[in-house]
Parts: C-alpha cells; structure tokens; sequence
C-alpha cells in the first residue's frame, strides 16, 4: 500500500508541477491603468481648462439647447484621446448627454439636415468647438463656437490670460449668424 501511496502522490506533484506550468505561461497581466489612460500632464490640463471655459462662455453666450452637447474634438490641439474625455466630463455641467460630434454627427434624432449631407440645424442641442489663434503658456488668442443651424451660430474671441492657476477670458469681439 504504501509503494502505491508513493507513485500516487508522485504522480499527483507531477500534475500539479505541469499545471503550474501551464498556468504560470498563458497568465496575462492587465495593462496598468496609466497604459491605457495615461496621467494627464499639466500643459494638457492648462490647455483643457482654456477650451473648457472657451466652450462655456460662447454656449453661454448663446446656443441651440441642452439637450445634447457635440464636440469637435479635432480642434482640441495638444491634447491626448485622454483629456478629450476629461474635457466631454467636463461638459456635463451644461448638458448630460454630451458626445463627440463624429459620434453623432448623421444622427436624426438631433440633427435636421438640408440634403443627406449637410447639417441645417440641431434639434434642441449645441455644438461646440474653438478655434486657437496663438497660444503660450499664460496667454491665447481664442474663438469658442456655439453652432446650432446654419442661421444661428455665435463666434466669441477672447483673450485669455492664464493667472493664479486660472484663464481669465476678456472678451475682444464676436461674430454672429
């Protein structure tokens, strides 16, 4: 009995050493949270902050609803896929259904369109973006766009002074359609 007690545990650690094996090489770890969003540095969280205010003073200025918000991300220069989704978090305080425009942008529960290709109008919804003329460290040159149908649109620039860890925008002029 015991000769058969032996080669059973054997074989038994022999299985277990295999498994481990097997285990130990297809185990694969989760990429670390900073691999897959990495930490936003802080030039990207100054240059967010700016377009933030710049987006909400021209929706402030005037808008097309707050049903939806839709956000040109491309124009958001210097920042990463990141601090863009910081940035539409951000947004949420004007509106909870705010998305990037590509996402939404042939959607006809919030778009009337004038053929199958161009936007007239949003249905009860704003969209927004900015236009950077110069930028630094402490100071910008900024247009934020407010856009709600091809008759309706406001174009504020503001000079922007980055000071006590804030942008102070003053507004120098502003277009409207």
């Amino acid at each position: 009995m015991s000769c058969l007690k032996r080669v059973f545990c054997g074989l038994l650690v022999a299985v277990l050493i295999s498994l481990t094996g097997c285990l130990g090489a297809n185990f694969q770890t989760e990429p670390a949270d900073e691999e897959i969003n990495p930490p936003i540095s802080a030039e990207e969280q100054q240059r967010m902050d700016l377009y933030i205010a710049v987006m909400k003073a021209a929706f402030n200025e005037e808008n097309g609803g707050s049903r939806f918000i839709a956000v040109h991300l491309d124009t958001l220069v210097g920042l990463s896929d990141s601090a863009k989704t910081e940035v539409l978090k951000e947004l949420t305080d004007l509106s909870l259904q705010v998305y990037s425009f590509e996402d939404v942008k042939e959607d006809t529960t919030k778009f009337e369109f004038y053929d199958a290709e161009h936007h007239s109008q949003t249905l009860d919804g704003t969209v927004l973006w900015v236009e950077v003329e110069e930028y630094s460290e402490t100071r910008a040159l900024i247009t934020g766009v407010s856009w709600f149908g091809v008759l309706g649109a406001v174009f504020p620039t503001y000079e922007a002074v980055y000071e006590n860890g804030t942008w102070q925008l003053k507004l120098i002029s502003t277009a409207i359609s």
